[in-house]
């Protein structure tokens, strides 16, 4: 499955799942069967989605992680863990930072970029060993994105392939 299809489903999933937003004035919806009732300064438990549309409305704050702050703390212990073993990041960890960009100025935007790509070339490269040399393993999978996941799967597959071309006929 490409990696452009996985991440839109997990985004979806993603969607979904609840998050805490803290109301700024009375609220009182019932859309499609969706009903949502809170009053001014209280906290819902809401499906992320809901939570974003009410916070782009201004009728809520989200209570979302601080990607920023997650990605230079991903990068730190990517450096510290050293060169064949990977830390473990949130299967959402990308698509969560994506939606924070998104929102930022060019500026901010270009810098969180370059951190994020250092990441990604980090561990991309670890990732490439791995998978020439080993299955995916629960441990290891437990610390991959779900983008990680299809790459690493891919990798191996490609590479396993290639050895059975490159041996040819010797073992038949």
């Amino acid at each position: 499955m490409e990696i452009e299809k996985v991440e839109k489903l997990h985004s979806i999933g993603y969607g979904l799942k609840d998050a805490k937003i803290t109301l700024n004035q009375d609220v009182k919806f019932n859309v499609s069967g969706i009903k949502i009732e809170g009053a001014q300064g209280e906290v819902l438990n809401l499906p992320q989605w809901i939570g974003k549309t009410i916070a782009d409305n201004n009728l809520g704050t989200l209570d979302s992680p601080d990607m920023i702050t997650e990605l230079k703390q991903a990068l730190s212990k990517e450096k510290m863990i050293g060169e064949y073993q990977l830390s473990t990041l949130d299967p959402h960890f990308y698509i969560k930072l994506k939606q924070t960009m998104k929102d930022l100025q060019r500026d901010d935007y270009n810098h969180v970029e370059s951190i994020m790509l250092e990441l990604f070339r980090m561990r991309r490269g670890k990732l490439v060993k791995l998978a020439d040399s080993i299955k995916l393993t629960s441990d290891l999978y437990n610390k991959l994105t779900v983008e990680e996941v299809v790459f690493f799967k891919s990798i191996y597959e490609n590479s396993q392939e290639f050895e059975k071309q490159i041996r040819g006929g010797i073992n038949e």
